[in-house]
């Protein structure tokens, strides 16, 4: 069997898998699953880059407590923006939750917020997050630009 037809019928088995799988996932699933199942020639990595996904082969995935030690940000709120970053970014999520952003401050190690909704008050009055859609009755929410590219000065990666 060539290359490209077992590339092919590993995608179709991935996307009879993925299909039962609740809507709000199933694009990232296919970004998370698709790099593993075929990684022979590359074409997977190919096909997940055209997707929007970071592939990065062979690297280990960046933590979240080491975006904070690489950013050096002390406050809350900054070391909040940090870690949607690192849900936005490092964990392909295209929108977040008080919740997951709760679940990144315990991943970081971080002390985490009595009241994150409060927290994500405080960000979305300062203009670093907005509103996306509730899913299942749960409010999303997505960094703004500006509060990316404060990110990216305090990591030293900001885009020219």
């Amino acid at each position: 069997m060539s290359s490209k037809s077992k590339d092919r019928a590993a995608v179709l088995e991935l996307s009879e898998f993925i299909k039962q799988l609740d809507e709000s996932v199933r694009v990232e699933a296919f970004r998370f699953l698709l790099p593993r199942e075929i990684c022979e020639d590359g074409e997977a990595v190919v096909a997940a880059r055209q997707l929007g996904g970071k592939v990065e082969p062979d690297r280990r995935p960046v933590a979240p407590q080491e975006l904070i030690r690489r950013s050096a940000v002390a406050t809350f709120i900054e070391k909040a923006v940090v870690l949607a970053y690192w849900l936005e970014e490092f964990q392909q999520k295209a929108t977040f939750s008080s919740s997951d952003l709760r679940m990144a401050f315990e991943s970081a190690r971080e002390h985490s917020p009595k009241n994150t909704s409060d927290l994500i008050a405080k960000l979305e009055g300062s203009g670093r997050v907005m509103r996306r859609e509730k899913t299942g009755g749960i409010q999303q929410y997505r960094l703004t630009s500006s509060a990316i590219h404060d990110v990216q000065r305090w990591l030293g990666t900001e885009e020219l």
